[in-house]
Protein backbone atom coordinates (compact mmCIF):
# COMPACT_ATOMS: atom_id res chain seq x y z
CA UNK A 1 0.00 0.00 0.00
CA UNK A 2 1.42 3.43 -0.77
CA UNK A 3 1.46 6.51 1.19
CA UNK A 4 -1.02 9.20 -0.02
CA UNK A 5 -0.55 12.60 0.33
CA UNK A 6 -3.15 14.65 -1.10
CA UNK A 7 -2.24 18.25 -2.49
CA UNK A 8 -3.64 21.73 -3.91
CA UNK A 9 -1.34 21.88 -6.58
CA UNK A 10 -2.26 25.59 -6.64
CA UNK A 11 -0.46 26.09 -3.21
CA UNK A 12 2.55 24.30 -3.87
CA UNK A 13 5.40 26.37 -5.40
CA UNK A 14 8.84 24.50 -6.13
CA UNK A 15 12.48 26.72 -5.43
CA UNK A 16 14.14 26.46 -8.14
CA UNK A 17 17.42 28.37 -7.79
CA UNK A 18 16.39 30.68 -5.53
CA UNK A 19 13.43 31.20 -7.27
CA UNK A 20 9.44 30.20 -6.19
CA UNK A 21 7.71 29.12 -9.64
CA UNK A 22 3.90 27.95 -9.69
CA UNK A 23 3.36 24.29 -11.15
CA UNK A 24 1.60 23.70 -14.81
CA UNK A 25 0.54 20.68 -13.78
CA UNK A 26 -0.08 17.40 -11.41
CA UNK A 27 3.07 15.90 -8.77
CA UNK A 28 3.38 12.55 -9.85
CA UNK A 29 5.62 10.52 -7.48
CA UNK A 30 8.93 10.57 -9.09
CA UNK A 31 8.33 12.22 -11.85
CA UNK A 32 9.23 15.61 -13.55
CA UNK A 33 7.65 18.74 -12.63
CA UNK A 34 6.98 21.07 -15.08
CA UNK A 35 6.63 24.83 -13.85
CA UNK A 36 4.08 27.44 -15.88
CA UNK A 37 7.43 29.21 -17.22
CA UNK A 38 8.90 25.64 -18.34
CA UNK A 39 11.38 25.00 -16.16
CA UNK A 40 11.48 20.89 -15.59
CA UNK A 41 13.16 19.09 -12.41
CA UNK A 42 12.52 16.33 -10.55
CA UNK A 43 11.31 17.44 -7.21
CA UNK A 44 12.97 16.75 -3.64
CA UNK A 45 10.68 17.72 -0.41
CA UNK A 46 11.71 18.78 2.40
CA UNK A 47 10.06 20.02 5.87
CA UNK A 48 8.65 23.18 5.66
CA UNK A 49 10.90 24.55 8.70
CA UNK A 50 14.34 24.44 6.41
CA UNK A 51 12.47 26.73 3.20
CA UNK A 52 14.54 29.60 4.33
CA UNK A 53 17.73 27.76 5.15
CA UNK A 54 19.42 29.04 2.14
CA UNK A 55 18.21 32.39 1.86
CA UNK A 56 14.53 33.73 1.61
CA UNK A 57 12.87 32.63 -2.17
CA UNK A 58 12.11 35.23 -4.98
CA UNK A 59 8.82 34.73 -6.89
CA UNK A 60 9.17 33.79 -10.05
CA UNK A 61 7.89 36.96 -12.22
CA UNK A 62 7.15 34.85 -15.70
CA UNK A 63 5.14 32.59 -13.78
CA UNK A 64 3.47 35.20 -11.98
CA UNK A 65 2.66 37.23 -14.82
CA UNK A 66 1.21 33.79 -16.32
CA UNK A 67 -0.92 32.77 -13.55
CA UNK A 68 -2.23 36.55 -13.26
CA UNK A 69 -4.19 36.37 -16.78
CA UNK A 70 -5.08 32.80 -16.52
CA UNK A 71 -7.14 34.11 -13.53
CA UNK A 72 -7.74 37.41 -14.40
CA UNK A 73 -5.96 39.09 -11.55
CA UNK A 74 -4.49 42.51 -13.12
CA UNK A 75 -0.62 42.65 -13.40
CA UNK A 76 1.26 44.05 -9.72
CA UNK A 77 2.51 46.78 -12.36
CA UNK A 78 -1.03 47.65 -13.79
CA UNK A 79 -2.10 47.23 -9.95
CA UNK A 80 0.14 50.50 -8.74
CA UNK A 81 -1.19 52.23 -11.47
CA UNK A 82 -5.17 51.56 -10.91
CA UNK A 83 -5.47 49.95 -14.59
CA UNK A 84 -7.66 46.68 -14.91
CA UNK A 85 -6.24 43.26 -16.46
CA UNK A 86 -6.22 42.79 -20.50
CA UNK A 87 -9.01 40.75 -21.00
CA UNK A 88 -8.11 37.47 -23.31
Amino acid sequence: MAALIYLDVQTVHPVIDGVWHRLAGALEPAEAITTLCGISDTPTFMPLDERRSHGIPRQCDVCDTIYRRRHGIPSRRDRLHGRRAAQE
